[in-house]
């Protein structure tokens, strides 16, 4: 089931693109994320930058004796900064994402930047812990200690220490924040991948149905030609000329067999004639029977070419009526016929004339071939099924796919002195075909013996 699934082009599209744009949409989420982190480090680096400028100009504008108050502020801001102090001892050794900050900042207005451990860092005015079992606890602080030492234009040395980084993380994973947004996104993005694999393929379904439809009715309207994208229209081309192509091919057939049997016509007639005057009766008898199964040769020969060149005209027929008359002719003629058939009428549209040939070949096989004829026939919503049955030894096996095509013969059974011609059959099958239908042959499951005729035809 799984490998019939796999085979559907349409699923096949539609995996590709879900998996093409899930592995898009993660190698743009990674470099998203990483130009984030790096824009983030850069904004970062400038806002240190501009607050230890700005501390640093401020004190220079300032008189000495109101230094000492700037101090007091900047320190109740959440900075630690030292007049008159010396450079820090045992600093930490500058990180790797801190090479940027330490370019902006030394030498232009700092003379040395170092790492202290986190402790040493002046206090951040933060509120005040909620009470136990009151919110969630607060998230620990990040980051690090940035010492900057540095001199005023006075040469007055000054340490400002201050936090640097630990920004607070986001809540979780944005599907934990939103899980219905992310499963709604997923639902309509794999529906818009369903819609276009099956716009994708819907061409493919309608070619492969046009095939199926031109090997049960070579005459099936062509496709339109002037619809879809370029490819589609020149597919939907190539494939009409085809169907034109065999079209062609079978009428040229029906018109060389319907010209030679009508050419024979004439001949066989003065052959007629002229077999009158033969004196001895038997034979006479004898070339009467051989004359008259060559013109019915060539009656069917006429007949098999109409149907290969010609279109049938078609009018509502009463089956039911159709069938009771054609096994009353044969009852008529002392061949019973064992028929199942509805009371309500059936109406379809086609030929009569044909239709009811098509059930005088299949039942007179079923006579002259086997024994017990029988005839039913069965109706739903959209069908008609005629169903034909014997009891004779029915058809090999391997003869079944083949007892259909034309002039073809089974030497057990029709032979030329049973005035079998081989186009019964093909004659029968090619007026279901007509109609729109399918003729199929099987045996009957053993140990029964007989051959099944299954004759379906559209009501509409």
């Amino acid at each position: 089931m799984l490998k019939n699934l796999l085979g559907a082009m349409s699923v096949r599209i539609f995996l590709i693109t879900v998996i093409g744009i899930l592995l898009t949409a993660t190698v743009v989420n990674m470099l998203g994320q990483r130009d984030s982190r790096v824009n983030e480090s850069r904004l970062r680096d400038q806002f240190a930058f501009d607050r230890i400028e700005s501390m640093i100009r401020i004190l220079e504008i300032t008189v000495p004796e109101k230094r000492q108050e700037i101090q007091q502020v900047f320190n109740r801001m959440g900075s630690s900064l030292k007049l008159h102090a010396r450079p820090p001892q045992n600093a930490q050794t500058l990180p790797a994402e801190l090479a940027n900050l330490n370019t902006l900042l030394v030498p232009e207005i700092a003379d040395h930047i170092s790492i202290l451990a986190l402790d040493q860092c002046a206090p951040r005015n933060r509120p005040p812990p909620p009470p136990s079992g009151f919110g969630p606890t607060p998230p620990q602080l990040q980051g690090y200690c940035l010492a900057v030492y540095t001199h005023l234009q006075d040469n007055t040395p000054v340490l400002i220490q201050l936090r640097y980084g630990g920004h607070r993380p986001p809540p979780g994973h944005p599907a934990e924040r939103n899980p219905l947004a992310f499963l709604l996104a997923l639902l309509g993005l794999i529906s818009i991948i369903w819609v276009v694999a099956s716009v994708a393929t819907q061409p493919l379904r309608k070619l492969a149905n046009a095939a199926l439809q031109l090997a049960r009715n070579i005459e099936h309207p062509p496709l339109p030609e002037n619809q879809g994208s370029t490819e589609v229209r020149h597919a939907a081309k190539a494939f009409n000329e085809m169907q034109r192509s065999i079209l062609n091919h079978v009428q040229e057939r029906g018109f060389i067999l319907g010209a030679i049997a009508h050419d024979l016509q004439t001949p066989l007639t003065r052959l007629r004639l002229r077999l009158e005057k033969v004196k001895d009766p038997e034979l006479k008898q004898s070339l009467v029977k051989d004359l008259t199964a060559t013109q019915e040769m060539v009656r069917e020969g006429l007949d098999f070419a109409r149907l290969c060149s010609d279109s049938i005209d078609k009018n509502r027929v009463d089956l039911t009526a159709l069938a009771n008359a054609v096994c009353d002719d044969f009852e008529e003629a002392g061949y019973p016929i064992n028929k199942t058939l509805p009371a309500e009428a059936i109406t379809i549209m086609g030929s009569a004339h044909l239709l009811t040939r098509c059930l005088n070949n299949l039942l007179n096989n079923a006579i002259h071939y086997a024994l017990a004829p029988a005839l039913t026939i069965q109706r739903d919503d959209k069908r008609v099924t005629c169903i034909i049955t014997d009891e004779g030894p029915g058809i090999p096996e391997q003869e079944l796919a083949t007892v259909l095509e034309p002039f073809r013969r089974l030497e057990d059974s029709r032979s030329r002195h049973t005035g079998g011609t081989g186009l019964g059959l093909s004659i029968a099958r090619m007026i279901v075909e007509k109609h729109g239908g399918s003729m199929t042959l099987s045996n009957k499951p053993a140990p029964a013996s007989g051959l099944i005729i299954h004759i379906e035809l559209p009501l509409n």
